[in-house]
């Protein structure tokens, strides 16, 4: 099949990637013709290039991931729609395609979905991993109700434009279902998040020794620092266990909300927490392997069932997970399948105190919920799964 990505991010550096880029990969290592459309970043031009065997079309655009302005985030989205569909038209409006890939967010490219669709008959999947726009209304981002209504209209366009929709968890599945009478529940399938599989043997750096904290009990939050992830339970956590010196939060990676988390930090004078900048993925695995627990934490005001995808990184090497959730999210329901750690909903101090102290103090069930996550990851979490899935999906 000749295959069609429209990514929002896809990373340049040789030795990191993210979900979607990993799938792109199964495709072309199951000798699938693979094309995809992407933000250019800020080194590059619009133009196409070869990275990694995919045909990547590079497309100039307005910042898109980091931007702490509502409205210029808004502003970048919208026109994105039209930065592509230009490239599309200059580079590769003769190519016929058989799927469509497409993940939320951003559902501002439908239009672009839909002409392509005309132009080549090819079948749509659409990668559901945020329900927007509500979530994004239920932590506060969109505020203007003609605004949400226009989202909103674009988000049904999506959904019924899509021949299927893959979706992180029976929770999504049945959201959808609830809010979308209209839409033919046959089109709504289960297409949990993913990752390549990690080889162990080669995470060799001793990143403990590296950063001198080779008697403390590390406890990692890493990936996005955003609106989604509610920083101020990190603060709550770090602020609890100050007294413990034997204890230390390590936040890794960038995001909208990480001054204000420094801020935070900085403000309550601790000294136990410890940020790094993102990092290759072959380089931030070494410190998911090195870790004690990995950290979860969603804002507590989302009514849309969230599934974070850092959760896979975390079970792919073993690392028992302490999540601090909402209660419409089905996620403690795939914690609690897999075995593989504690959580409760935010708000509950007690609970997440109670949860911690519970993985701390207790080595064997920290061993025990990491080996169960990582036996859930092989059995539904690969990158090989997910292509496997949507394979027989669009052959369904």
């Amino acid at each position: 099949m000749r295959v069609l990505f429209l990514m929002l991010d896809m990373p340049t550096d040789l030795n990191s990637s993210n979900l979607y880029l990993d799938l792109a990969l199964e495709f072309k290592d199951y000798q699938h013709e693979v094309y995809v459309i992407a933000p250019a970043g800020v080194n590059l031009k619009t133009g196409f290039y070869n990275e990694r065997g995919l045909n990547v079309l590079r497309v100039a655009t307005f910042k898109q991931k980091g931007v702490r302005s509502v409205f210029k985030k808004g502003f970048a989205q919208l026109l994105l729609p039209y930065q592509y569909r230009t490239a599309y038209s200059k580079f590769l409006k003769n190519q016929l395609f058989d799927l469509i890939l497409m993940p939320t967010p951003p559902i501002t490219l439908t239009k672009l979905v839909l002409h392509i669709k005309k132009n080549t008959n090819a079948l749509f999947y659409l990668i559901l991993r945020d329900i927007y726009p509500q979530g994004a209304a239920d932590i506060g981002l969109v505020r203007f109700r003609f605004i949400y209504h226009y989202l909103r209209k674009l988000e049904i366009l999506t959904y019924k434009t899509a021949d299927i929709i893959g979706c992180m968890s029976l929770g999504n599945i049945e959201y959808i279902k609830t809010h979308n009478p209209y839409l033919d529940s046959k089109k709504l399938t289960l297409l949990p998040n993913w990752q390549k599989t990690s080889n162990l043997e080669e995470l060799t750096v001793d990143v403990r020794k590296k950063y001198k904290l080779e008697d403390k009990y590390i406890v990692l939050f890493g990936g996005t620092i955003g609106y989604a992830q509610k920083v101020d339970n990190i603060v709550i956590l770090a602020e609890h266990y100050q007294n413990d010196v034997n204890i230390v939060f390590l936040v890794i990676g960038n995001g909208v909300m990480k001054q204000y988390l420094k801020d935070k930090v900085a403000q309550k004078q601790l000294n136990n927490v410890i940020f790094l900048d993102s990092l290759p993925r072959d380089e931030y695995m070494n410190f998911v392997k090195s870790a004690d627990i990995g950290l979860i934490t969603i804002d507590e005001r989302f009514t849309v069932p969230t599934i974070p995808s850092k959760t896979t990184s975390y079970f792919s090497l073993k690392l028992p997970v302490l999540a601090i959730i909402d209660q419409h999210t089905d996620y403690g329901k795939i914690i609690d399948e897999a075995k593989a750690g504690l959580w409760s909903v935010g708000g509950d101090n007690e609970k997440l105190f109670e949860n911690f102290d519970s993985l701390y103090k207790d080595k064997n069930l920290r061993i025990a919920s990491g080996e169960n996550g990582y036996k859930y990851f092989l059995e539904n979490l690969t990158s090989k799964h997910a292509y496997n899935t949507i394979i027989k999906d669009i052959h369904g």
